[in-house]
């Protein structure tokens, strides 16, 4: 029989629309959280080489930007190249603005043990 011991919480890559004060309040909790605005190398930097560097750190990237990360994933996938999670979020259910309900609902949804986590999931 093998006894597993607590699972570590998946390291996550913020995009850039969130505030590295985010970021900063989830490290401050424990938790491997980067931001893309507090990486000068990844600043600026086109949706695919974010997708690529969150892929080579084994990071999910949380975005609201589904249209051009989903293609991204299922591209992955598809041809068998290092893959990066999604953590898929809406403005409207999880305002930026509101960095206190946004990092609890991050640290709930990396905390959680049920069920399995799929290579792409909505906060």
């Amino acid at each position: 029989m093998t006894v597993l011991g607590p699972s570590v919480p998946e390291p996550l890559l913020l995009d850039e629309h969130f505030p590295p004060a985010l970021a900063e309040l989830m490290r401050e909790s424990g938790f491997d959280v980067v931001g893309v605005v507090e990486d000068p190398a990844m600043r600026g930097a086109c949706d695919e080489e974010i997708y690529r560097i969150a892929a080579a750190q084994g990071r999910r990237v949380v975005t609201e930007n589904v249209r051009d990360f989903r293609p991204l994933l299922v591209a992955a996938i598809g041809n068998g190249g290092p893959v990066a999670s999604l953590l898929l979020t809406t403005a409207k259910r999880h305002p930026r603005s509101a960095i206190g309900p946004l990092s609890a609902a991050l640290m709930d949804w990396l905390r959680r043990v049920d069920p399995p986590k799929q290579n792409e999931e909505w906060l």
